[in-house]
């Protein structure tokens, strides 16, 4: 079970406009604030790693209970590391789930910051939440965005886990989904 997410498939929407506020500031905390706000379960790592994975509670699960949004990492034999992987995937997963309305204007530029960068994780939010207001049309999402349609489907096919969410929302809405 090495770096992965948990939680439940629906989206989360407190409302369109608090909802956005609430979730771009838990996006721009700093990696403590954010764990403030988490509740950490300490565990005994499964599989390969040797004695001391066998015997230390070394993997991380946080959970924002208030959300029911958590994430989980066991990938490493120490419990510091395994909790920053977990909170950039609990972020990666506060931007797949958490939708908020589309942007009249989008104010982000076109180019998204690098997938290690503080702000990935509310630029991906933002960028779905416009992918969601034009009813998952790529291209049109793309012009609202202020980049191409092929750039913004490679932006999309980088991180495996946002290629599939929005197939997925593409295929529950009844349209072709995207290629590589």
């Amino acid at each position: 079970m090495a770096n992965q997410t948990q939680g439940k498939s629906r989206a989360v929407s407190p409302s369109a406009e608090a909802g956005a506020t609430t979730r771009d500031r838990l996006l721009a905390m700093t990696d403590d604030e954010l764990l403030v706000q988490c509740r950490m379960d300490r565990f005994r790592g499964t599989g390969r790693g040797g004695q001391k994975r066998n015997v230390t509670d070394s993997a991380v699960r946080l959970t924002l209970t208030e959300y029911e949004i958590s994430a989980q990492s066991d990938a490493t034999r120490s419990q510091i590391q395994n909790r920053r992987k977990a909170l950039r995937l609990l972020r990666a997963e506060i931007a797949l789930r958490w939708r908020a309305g589309c942007p009249a204007k989008w104010e982000w530029g076109a180019d998204p910051p690098s997938p290690k960068a503080q702000l990935a994780p509310l630029w991906t939010a933002r960028a779905l939440d416009v992918i969601e207001g034009c009813d998952l049309r790529i291209g049109d999402a793309a012009k609202l965005i202020g980049t191409s349609t092929g750039r913004l489907v490679r932006w999309l096919s980088r991180d495996p886990h946002l290629w599939q969410h929005v197939n997925d929302r593409r295929r529950q809405a009844g349209l072709t989904v995207l290629r590589k």
